[in-house]
């Protein structure tokens, strides 16, 4: 073989190794908060009529998401259209991307209930605490039908709603009205945008001022 050949080869080699290293490390990067719409596909989650939770927070993440990148926060989504996540898989993504929050959004389902309430970890982890606060105030501000507080644990039983068991960094699980509540979807419509501003402004007030960055999605 020719000796430019052989050195053609070499450096082929070389661009190919340097940038499949690089993908692999883009792809680790740290991100300043995972944002987690619940559901997906086949997965509905609640469902009131033709109105099905998967799509709610489908387009609270995207518009919370918008407004993150407004104010210079690095986001991911676990999805950003309507296909399945494990749980595992979610927060598999949340862990390896060493993101510093992370906030899985909702809504909730119960005949003749409203309002919105925020879920931590039973070990009540005051960084977590600190997140579902901030989150519920703003929402709070922007107008909801009813203040039901932070909450720890499982609302259906003893332990952690496996998003805030299994990922790495303060996180919180928001419920963000009942589906069921004609109320709740009402303010729900109207002020989904107040409601994305609320949950990204109280997200960048929890993270270290220095270390907010942006991101494309």
């Amino acid at each position: 073989m020719q000796r430019w050949k052989r050195w053609l080869l070499i450096a082929l080699a070389a661009v190919f190794v340097i940038g499949g290293a690089f993908i692999i490390w883009k792809s680790d990067e740290r991100v300043d908060v995972v944002l987690d719409p619940g559901h997906g596909d086949h997965d509905a989650g609640a469902v009131n009529g033709d109105r099905l939770e998967k799509d709610d927070n489908l387009a609270l993440a995207l518009a919370t998401a918008e407004e993150l990148k407004q104010i210079g926060v690095n986001v991911l989504l676990t999805r950003d259209d309507d296909h399945f996540l494990s749980l595992e898989k979610r927060c598999r993504l949340a862990n390896r991307r060493h993101a510093q929050l992370f906030v899985s959004l909702h809504r909730n389902s119960a005949e003749g209930a409203k309002g919105v309430e925020i879920w931590i970890g039973s070990e009540n982890d005051p960084a977590s605490r600190a997140l579902a606060q901030a989150i519920l105030d703003g929402l709070d501000a922007a107008g909801i039908s009813k203040n039901r507080g932070v909450k720890t644990g499982y609302a259906q039983g003893v332990g952690d709603y496996y998003v805030n068991k299994h990922t790495r960094m303060p996180s919180c699980l928001v419920e963000l009205g009942f589906i069921t509540s004609d109320e709740d979807n009402a303010l729900y419509d109207a002020h989904l945008a107040d409601y994305a501003a609320a949950i990204a402004q109280a997200i960048r007030a929890q993270l270290p001022k220095e270390e907010t960055s942006t991101e494309e999605l």
